[in-house]
């Protein structure tokens, strides 16, 4: 069946699957025809080598000419995010509050989150056809899924009414100890404990420092609700394509199902298991004379087609891409184009 282009483009997986090569070479694919924005939220930044971007371009859109073909390219940098959130809705305490510098740091906790805003201001911006989207790996793409119910959570009608609350309590003169008797009377036992345990090491100040920080971001929520709307999108069979990356060399069928099955209320049923690294046409043209290498090539055989059969019990599409042998990364990223334009061909 042939591969439907979608607004989004989704590739997720294990580490070491070849996730962001794939996910570079379809975005390179489609680039000829649409006007693309590659983006990766994975720490490893492996795109930054794959296509040559510097350490200067992080989280600045960088125009990438590949043999011929132009697309756009961006690394994930939160504290850009944040610095372009504080131009686009006027609220340059956004980038200035260091509570939020420290939580807007790539290892900060917001990472996921600044991803799924960053990734809706980039499509309202209207100048992409398609988002080609390259997530962390692993365990890190389920945190990347579960930021949206955390916005949620986060912006839901009983905080705002509890900020605001502090935030008029705050507001007068001489009444910075009061806002900490305010938060211990509305908020859980276990937050309580800890902003208790924060102001004895760190101070009063922290906590009228956290308050702030609250209320900024409030001022900004705007830009984190659109985020949401990322959800709807990325449920919709005609808005996203899933990319499930997994490889024969790692020969773990199970992570790839236990991966979907975490995911399974955001990724549709109309989704793709990329098997990567396939030996198939190698073996088959490969006839070795020595006893122990043929019996080498028939294991490495009955290996990939178990794991094919596997898969193909359990996912609706697999979409197979062979080993590329080449230890130089643009002829990796030539021969998976090609791949790539292949299955889109097939009817």
């Amino acid at each position: 069946m042939a591969i439907t282009t979608k607004s989004f483009e989704i590739f997720c997986g294990t580490g070491g699957v070849g996730k962001t090569t794939l996910a570079t070479s379809r975005a390179l694919s489609l680039a000829g025809e649409n006007r693309v924005l590659l983006v990766t939220i994975d720490p490893a930044k492996r795109l930054k080598d794959l296509l040559g971007l510097r350490s200067e371009d992080m989280g600045e859109v960088t125009r990438i000419t590949f043999e011929g073909i132009e697309l756009d390219a961006l690394l994930m940098s939160p504290e850009k995010t944040i610095t372009r959130m504080a131009a686009s809705y006027n609220t340059p305490d956004l980038a200035s509050n260091r509570i939020i510098k420290v939580l807007s740091r790539p290892y900060g906790g917001m990472n996921e989150i600044l991803s799924l805003v960053e990734v809706q201001m980039q499509f309202d911006s209207g100048k992409y056809d398609v988002i080609v989207l390259d997530t962390p790996p692993g365990a890190h793409f389920l945190d990347f899924l579960e930021s949206l119910g955390k916005i949620r959570s986060f912006f839901d009608q009983n905080f705002v009414e509890i900020f605001n609350y502090l935030g008029q309590k705050t507001a007068n003169a001489g009444k910075k100890v009061f806002s900490f008797n305010i938060i211990n009377k509305v908020i859980s036992g276990g937050v309580k404990k800890l902003l208790s345990y924060l102001q004895k090491v760190t101070g009063a100040q922290f906590i009228d420092d956290f308050i702030q920080a609250i209320q900024i971001i409030y001022q900004s929520k705007e830009a984190f609700l659109k985020g949401l709307s990322l959800q709807d999108r990325l449920k919709e069979k005609s808005q996203c394509n899933w990319f499930l990356v997994t490889s024969v060399e790692q020969g773990k069928p199970q992570e790839a199902i236990e991966l979907r099955s975490h995911a399974s209320h955001f990724i549709h049923e109309d989704h793709y298991l990329v098997l990567n690294k396939c030996l198939e046409n190698e073996l088959r043209d490969w006839s070795p004379t020595d006893n122990k290498l043929k019996n080498f090539k028939s294991s490495l055989e009955q290996r990939e087609s178990l794991l094919k059969t596997k898969l193909r019990e359990s996912f609706p599409e697999v979409l197979e891409f062979p080993e590329v042998t080449s230890i130089s990364p643009k002829d990796h990223i030539q021969h998976l184009t090609q791949n790539w334009k292949k299955h889109a061909s097939q009817s």
